[in-house]
């Protein structure tokens, strides 16, 4: 494995291990996982699988050489706390927005030490990037661990990964070559995907937004508006704390995933 990968890997784990005592935050992560690709004509997909004008990783850096994608799995309870009812709990809420915090200071942090290393890395906000017109991200970090090898899509359209779906996705470029260190290989991780009984996540759906055709991603916006306004407002959360997530936890895939990864 590439010594760079390595160390950057340890690097991430051991942030993300001491930032609850750093920061003064509740733990509530479990250890992280990290994955990268070389910067290749793999990326040209993106503007086949989500948008035209989706960018690129030489679109964010000139001289590109690495995409990096990492997850920040939750810990069992905060899962727990939103399986019940049809709306997401407050402690989701918090989590999503006390983890979008970590992961925006994961990337500004690992820019910092990547240039120390005598490289350069460019990112964007763990959120905020998102086109509201067209409900679409015009840098998805889900495309990208799927590309780098990360996890792939359930029918949830949320990405499995080998420590399951329930977290959050950050992710950077950089002109360092850190090689191909996929964790996945195998072609689906969902099981409906792979042809086995499951779709729970579709029945977990408070609006029916998913089907195995996919997601209405209007219904599901909509939803997320509709829980902001209705729960995270009054609770003093920001406005940019638009969650839901009914289908990522008390799934088979929430915590791991439900088949082998390779």
């Amino acid at each position: 494995m590439n010594l760079i990968f390595n160390i950057f890997f340890k690097w991430l784990a051991d942030f993300v291990a001491t930032y609850p005592k750093k920061y003064n935050e509740i733990a509530i992560w479990r250890e992280p996982i990290m994955a990268c690709a070389p910067a290749d004509e793999r990326f040209l997909r993106l503007k086949e699988i989500t948008v035209s004008d989706h960018a690129l990783p030489t679109d964010l850096l000139h001289d590109a050489k690495t995409v990096v994608v990492w997850f920040i799995p939750f810990k069992h309870h905060i899962q727990m706390d939103n399986t019940e009812g049809k709306y997401p709990s407050l402690s989701w809420g918090r989590a999503y927005l006390s983890t979008n915090g970590m992961i925006d200071r994961i990337g500004c942090a690992m820019k910092e030490f990547i240039e120390k290393k005598g490289g350069q890395a460019a990112l964007t906000p763990a959120t905020h990037n998102f086109d509201k017109k067209r409900m679409v991200s015009l840098w998805s970090h889900k495309h990208l661990g799927y590309l780098v090898g990360l996890g792939r899509y359930g029918t949830h359209c949320q990405l499995i990964t080998p420590e399951g779906c329930s977290g959050r996705l950050g992710s950077l470029v950089t002109n360092l070559e850190m090689g191909d260190h996929p964790l996945v290989t195998a072609e689906e991780l969902c099981l409906i995907k792979a042809g086995k009984k499951c779709g729970k996540c579709i029945k977990s759906c408070p609006v029916h937004a998913l089907s195995e055709q996919g997601m209405d991603r209007s219904i599901c916006y909509a939803r997320l508006r509709e829980n902001y306004h209705l729960l995270m407002e009054p609770d003093g959360l920001p406005e940019t704390t638009s969650v839901c997530a009914k289908c990522q936890v008390g799934m088979p895939c929430s915590a791991g995933s439900p088949l082998p990864i390779n």
